[in-house]
């Protein structure tokens, strides 16, 4: 009976439950489909499975042959040289002919593959004492003399077989064990269905899907691998853009959107006249685009991303105001309560010109957790009676209770903290104003987020988003100047201190940034709490140094906050808290303590909070003081030190630290990406994107018959199927 991809494991040959159950705790593997789908992490270029006669010196070759014996010996380490284990087997070919592979601190190789065992061994050939060895090769286990295998016709089964798969593996599952599980896989399969019509395949220069799955695992040559992994690659996008091509249509499944077009001479056009400096080209664009999305009949859901500084807040604040204009109300939600109380400062800040809280001119609100009693019901009220314009807070205005008369734009702030169901939710905020009965009013929604993220990783997470970029800084600011400091410069430690006092002299503040509030047995690090404490009495006793961080009640918070901001305090030791949204335009220096436990990402983030007043502003990173400092770490922060570009340090950080999981549970179901990568693949990030849409456009649920195969798919592969579509209609 041929296998198919839903059968269970354990119906190949030789897997049993202690295997099945390995393979599931190792790499969630429990079907043939699953198998199939972990794909090799390389391919070896084996070279031609050539005889000892025929091998050249320092050429890639396969040899193969009967394991005989094998010896081990420890080599004495000299000077700076560390002592070596080596393991070498003897193994003969086919021809009778003897060669030896050896193995270095490997000893368990023996164990592994012990005489009798038909091995393929690929490597570069070597000399070493005038014998041709094979130094360190890549293995392969293709079977046991004692079960009859014949080494002349193992070596006949890989004579063409130039390429060998290398898997993910682990201790009791190595590759070479996963890729007999493959192979036998491929024995028992039958030719798999396609689920993309031929004609589409023709257009897109696609191999069909059973040569692709083969040809990934077992290529012949290198081009045969590549087109293998570029249909491979289409797939995982492609179903990945219909899935949120789909999401997008349910979510706006019997919705209209609120038409909140820019109108001449509204508060809108006051607010860009009242600016002291001209909107960025960028910032036009942004203007432009979501004006459009405005004007539309139908939901914005847009994604605006810029750098820190980039001048999102303007842009939010326009879209904001235009449906003010139309006699809606706006809502602006923020990840914090440090961030939401930021937002609704700036907002009035920037309104002032406008009228805000005075008579006849626009009402904006705060509404966090921590609103008192009487400032909630009050606030709650006026929303519902759409005496209030604009309101500003954090994750409490989706709670129950709070209601808008005519809810026309919102915006969120930092998209990355919020799940899709909370985004979902404000679909529960929408009246039914000017529409039938039976269709909810959505509003327009623009996610920001000052992360800056690479074109084919917004287009990848935030698929079912349009996407803009604020991709230049308003003229005047100046880069940031970034220094590494390492243990074997402590000298500058001192030097950055005095600096410090000489710039809080004149006027300017420091913020100390800790990546822990207290002192940890488990991770070595500094802690906020001692850092404040060592600042306050021994460094800087003739300064005013405040502390924040996330333990402290939101009153001390903003107390603490309040103090640095008007410049009663010169320091501000904090941990993360003040990572997005803080604005203290006197504010030049940032220190990063052990800024080897930060990504790329939030490291660019804490440097954003200076700079925000003009003129020159420094920050130092403080790396290896607590702890060893690796490769991948100094790569990251050489990074941050290189460039203060976020979109050039968003692209390092996919390069360094790769994709990762990109959907979870927490964006509801979606599947991580197995074989693409992001940072080459974004062609095919754009194309599948737009095929997503138009698909979608024409067919909104999949139902029509000619799509019943990529509802297959998208439902085979989404977490949770079409469940996971439905749950975000409740959230």
């Amino acid at each position: 009976m041929s296998l198919r991809l839903e059968d269970r494991v354990t119906e190949l040959p030789g897997v049993g439950p202690k295997l099945a159950a390995r393979l599931d705790d190792a790499f969630e593997i429990r079907t043939v489909g699953d198998l199939l789908e972990h794909y090799p992490r390389r391919h070896q270029d084996a070279g031609e499975v050539l005889d000892l006669s025929q091998v050249a010196e320092g050429e890639p070759a396969t040899m193969i042959g009967e394991i005989l014996e094998w010896s081990r010996r420890r080599t004495s380490g000299k000077g700076r040289r560390r002592s070596l284990d080596i393991a070498e087997a003897k193994v003969r070919q086919a021809s009778g002919a003897v060669f030896t592979a050896t193995f270095f601190n490997q000893n368990w190789r023996a164990n592994q593959l012990p005489p009798g065992t038909v091995v393929a061994f690929s490597g570069k050939v070597k000399r070493f004492r005038q014998q041709l060895q094979l130094p360190s090769p890549d293995v392969q286990r293709l079977g046991q003399i004692s079960g009859g295998l014949d080494v002349g016709s193992a070596a006949e089964r890989l004579q063409h077989q130039r390429l060998l798969a290398v898997y993910p593996a682990v201790d009791g599952l190595p590759s070479f064990k996963l890729a007999e599980l493959v192979e036998a896989a491929f024995e028992e399969l039958a030719p798999l269905d396609d689920w993309l019509p031929e004609d589409l395949l023709d257009r897109h220069d696609l191999v069909d899907l059973d040569t692709a799955v083969r040809g990934i695992h077992l290529p012949e040559d290198l081009q045969t691998r590549d087109a293998a992994r570029r249909r491979l690659v289409f797939d995982e996008l492609y179903v990945l853009q219909l899935g949120l091509q789909w999401r997008r249509a349910r979510m706006e499944a019997d919705t209209v959107g609120a038409v909140n077009a820019p109108v001449d001479g509204g508060h809108a056009d006051g607010f860009l006249d009242a600016l002291p400096f001209p909107p960025t080209d960028a910032q036009t664009r942004a203007f432009e685009g979501i004006g459009q999305d405005l004007a539309r009949a139908r939901p914005m859901h847009r994604l605006l991303q810029g750098d820190v500084g980039s001048g999102k807040t303007i842009v939010a604040v326009w879209s904001m105001l235009n449906a003010v204009d139309h006699g809606r109300q706006a809502a602006l939600m923020a990840p914090t309560e440090i961030l939401a109380d930021q937002h609704h400062r700036t907002l009035t800040h920037l309104l002032a010109p406008l009228g805000v809280n005075v008579l006849d001119g626009l009402r904006i609100e705060l509404l966090t957790s921590s609103s008192t009693t009487a400032h909630r019901r009050r606030v709650l009220g006026e929303l519902l009676a759409g005496d209030v314009d604009i309101v500003v807070g954090t994750h409490a205005l989706l709670e129950e209770g709070v209601r808008f008369a005519d809810l026309g734009v919102v915006v969120i702030d930092e998209q990355h903290r919020f799940g899709v169901s909370q985004r979902v939710q404000l679909k529960e905020k929408a009246t039914s104003s000017g529409a039938s009965s039976d269709r909810s009013v959505l509003p327009d929604v623009l996610v920001m987020t000052a992360t800056p993220i690479p074109r084919s990783l917004a287009l990848t997470l935030y698929g079912d988003l349009d996407v803009t970029v604020l991709d230049e800084l308003p003229p005047g600011r100046e880069p940031i100047t970034t220094q590494l400091i390492t243990p074997a410069q402590a000298h500058r430690r001192d030097a950055l201190y005095d600096f410090i006092r000489k710039e809080t002299g004149e006027g300017r503040g420091a913020y100390l940034v800790c990546p822990f509030v207290e002192p940890s047995d488990v991770l070595p690090g500094t802690a906020a709490v001692e850092e404040h404490a060592r600042l306050s009495e021994e460094v800087f006793p003739d300064l005013q140094v405040e502390l924040v961080h996330g333990r402290m009640s939101a009153d001390a918070k903003d107390a603490a906050m309040a103090r640095f901001r008007a410049g009663e305090a010169q320091v501000l030791v904090s941990t993360t808290v003040i990572e997005v949204g803080v604005d203290v335009p006197h504010a030049t220096i940032m220190v990063i303590e052990d800024a080897e436990r930060f990504g790329i990402s939030q490291l660019h983030q804490l440097r954003g909070r200076v700079g925000r007043g003009g003129g020159r502003s420094f920050c130092v990173l403080f790396a290896g003081w607590k702890g060893e400092l690796t490769d991948d770490a100094r790569d990251r922060l050489d990074a941050v030190a290189e460039t203060t570009d976020g979109f050039v340090l968003a692209e390092a950080d996919l390069r360094i630290r790769g994709a990762g999981q990109l959907f979870g549970q927490k964006q509801s179901g979606l599947p991580d990406l197995k074989l693409a990568d992001l940072t080459q693949d974004l062609e095919v990030v754009a194309t599948t994107r737009d095929l997503a849409k138009r698909v979608i456009e024409v067919d909104p649920d999949l139902a029509d018959a000619e799509h019943a195969s990529l509802r297959s798919e998208v439902l085979a592969r989404h977490e949770g199927g079409l469940d996971a579509f439905r749950a975000l209609e409740t959230g």
